[in-house]
């Protein structure tokens, strides 16, 4: 029950992050939304979350939104997992592209350019969270969070294999009486080229420009809690005729140098199958794990992925099933 209450603290509240120990906490009202910092997408966590300059399917809005231009059906992706063991139940919807309406599949265009659209919807949710008073009374409660994206995305019309995009998000949490709301936006570059012929992606993506508030309402003193701004940089290359793709990313937050981490993955594609490593190491701690994960196309249009994240407070299970259509 302590690594329920803990966690969910972590989850919800926002004052602290997951993959930190106390010694490393944020003070607080500085570290909002941290459940939003666990990662999306059970391809990319098997990766490490190395996918800045892969960002591929829906889920590329949340690593980086540029990604989603490469889109040219429409794809769902959706997980539910009970994270760490601990009843924290985190799930996700992620749906992008083109949605095949009669016999054409509508194309918004910004000048030259075709725009990419994507929706996610996130939400972590811990129950029966224990309270009690001085005065001896005591209970239990329920925490929520949400985090809504809306993703959009577009190539430049001079040069195709840049493409940019950006996110607006709405963060919404809700502790007892106490309800929260922020709203943020982030921003994302992806560059596809060759180099010696082999194919080479660059990723640059900031997420919560300028720190994102969250205010609090319905709470003593009505708080402003702020997401922290964070910047990803990264590249991918594929290899051995695109069977095997190598990525990495540097991620470190403005003014917040414990948020800085190196991540490194690998991904092996033998037809149906994929194969999937990674390594997060948090440089602030010498905080580090591994990652693993597998990837099988039972038929045309439907991929189901499966990732393993252990840690300290326990291991998680992750499995996602994505269907284009």
């Amino acid at each position: 029950m302590i690594a329920v209450v803990a966690l969910a603290t972590v989850s919800v509240a926002g004052t602290t992050n997951s993959m930190l120990s106390l010694a490393d906490m944020a003070p607080p009202g500085f570290d909002a939304a941290s459940f939003a910092r666990l990662g999306l997408g059970v391809r990319a966590l098997g990766m490490a979350g190395a996918y800045v300059a892969i960002a591929e399917g829906p889920v590329a809005g949340y690593w980086n939104p540029a990604g989603l231009s490469t889109l040219t059906d429409f794809q769902l992706e959706g997980m539910y997992t009970n994270w760490l063991g601990a009843d924290i139940h985190y799930q996700y919807i992620s749906v992008a592209g083109y949605p095949p309406l009669g016999e054409k599949r509508p194309l918004i265009q910004l000048g030259q350019s075709p725009v990419t659209f994507g929706l996610t919807w996130i939400s972590v949710n811990v129950a029966g969270i224990p309270w009690w008073e001085d005065e001896g009374s005591y209970g239990t409660f329920d925490a929520l969070s949400h985090l809504v994206i809306l993703s959009m995305a577009l190539p430049l019309a001079q040069t195709p294999s840049f493409t940019i995009g950006g996110n607006i998000k709405l963060y919404h949490d809700r502790i007892l009486e106490g309800q929260s709301l922020g709203w943020g936006c982030d921003v994302g570059f992806l560059w596809r080229t060759q180099v010696a012929k082999i194919p080479l992606r660059l990723g640059l993506s900031t997420t919560d420009l300028g720190d994102t508030a969250v205010r609090w309402n319905g709470t003593t003193g009505e708080a402003v809690n702020y997401v922290p701004w964070l910047m990803r940089a990264g590249g991918a290359v594929e290899l051995w005729e695109e069977r095997l793709l190598l990525a990495v990313s540097y991620e470190w937050g403005l003014d917040r140098p414990r948020f800085e981490r190196f991540r490194i993955g690998g991904e092996v594609r033998l037809g149906w199958l994929c194969l999937r490593v990674g390594w997060d190491q948090q440089l602030a701690g010498d905080h580090g794990r591994w990652s693993g994960g597998m990837g099988i196309i039972p038929w045309v249009g439907m991929t189901l992925d499966y990732a393993f994240l252990p840690a300290p407070l326990g291991d998680t299970h992750l499995i996602a099933i994505t269907v284009a259509f």
